[in-house]
């Protein structure tokens, strides 16, 4: 199995802090990852860390995803509707966006969102795939391929006791106690070493606890837990076993082949985000315009792009 037993830079790692988180049929991966798949994988993200500037005035979405892989050499996998996957993008979904120097992953999640797709299944969104291919696509298409991860959180179900009546030390009693030659009372008065304060609660429900944290901020939509059917998340013997595609298991823990400090995690009133950055020593400076779409007559698709 894939034991994974650091938690890494996403929620597994922020939620310590809140005690005191092309196939057609579904698959599922339960072995570990090669180290030619993560190779694989890290060299396709790195390609998308390009900087790319663009100009899309009601450019149709094929456009824009040929657009990124051209630009950057990144592989990806655009999962697109058709008579055998109604579940897809739309390759005429028109989209306008405008960016001076951004990453072309932040590029793509930027298009992705105006793109679109069902919200009440979560919108698009993109993935690794074991191959080192970067699957685009609606939430629910992304679905349909899954892997088990076991996370350790005996560190996180640790409770530490706090011991409010503990015995006083009187040095004057055992100075003089010392200089008589011994004997005489105890130097330690008062306290109660048994008695100690926690949260009452069991393992069990700080392990439920930590289990709703993770279901409510991380694509709540999609776990079985609240009525979805992306994800399953179970404790059993201080793990968590997480049965989830790509896109929820590099919120809970990250890529192993990307470091922390490039990753970026914002939460609004729409849910969660977990943003790969740049290295810092790119010098890549990300601006972004967005312009909504005209409502209006369209203009001819224009796209240009340029990259440093």
């Amino acid at each position: 199995m894939n034991l994974r037993l650091g938690m890494g830079a996403a929620v597994i790692a922020g939620v310590s802090t809140l005690f005191p988180l092309t196939a057609i049929a579904q698959s599922s991966n339960i072995g570990p990852q090669s180290a030619q798949s993560l190779g694989a994988q890290r060299r396709a993200l790195g390609m998308l860390m390009k900087p790319m500037s663009v100009d899309y005035q009601q450019t149709p979405l094929e456009a824009v995803m040929k657009n990124i892989a051209d630009a950057t050499g990144a592989p990806l996998l655009v999962r697109w509707q058709d008579d055998r996957n109604p579940i897809g993008l739309d390759k005429e979904t028109l989209i306008t966006f405008t960016a001076q120097d951004l990453s072309a992953l932040s590029l793509l999640e930027a298009v992705l969102t105006q793109a679109g797709g069902d919200a009440a299944t979560g919108g698009s969104t993109w993935q690794m795939t074991e191959s080192g291919m970067i699957e685009v696509g609606p939430k629910e298409r992304l679905n349909r391929t899954k892997r088990l991860e076991i996370y350790d959180i005996s560190d996180l179900l640790l409770e530490i006791h706090d011991y409010s009546d503990v015995p006083q030390f009187d040095l004057n009693s055992a100075l003089q106690a010392s200089s008589g030659g011994g004997g005489g009372s105890s130097p330690f008065s008062g306290g109660n070493t048994q008695t100690n304060q926690n949260t009452g609660k069991s393992e069990q429900d700080r392990a439920d606890e930590l289990i709703r944290l993770i279901v409510d901020l991380i694509e709540p939509e999609q776990w079985t837990n609240n009525g979805g059917s992306g994800a399953t998340v179970r404790y059993y013997k201080k793990g968590l076993l997480v049965t989830a595609p790509d896109y929820i298991q590099r919120q809970i823990n990250g890529y192993p082949f990307w470091p922390a400090e490039q990753t970026q995690i914002d939460q609004d009133k729409r849910g969660r985000r977990v943003t790969l950055l740049p290295p810092k020593s790119s010098g890549i400076v990300q601006t972004a315009k967005i312009t909504p779409p005209a409502t209006t007559s369209t203009p001819a698709p224009s796209t240009t792009a340029e990259t440093k």
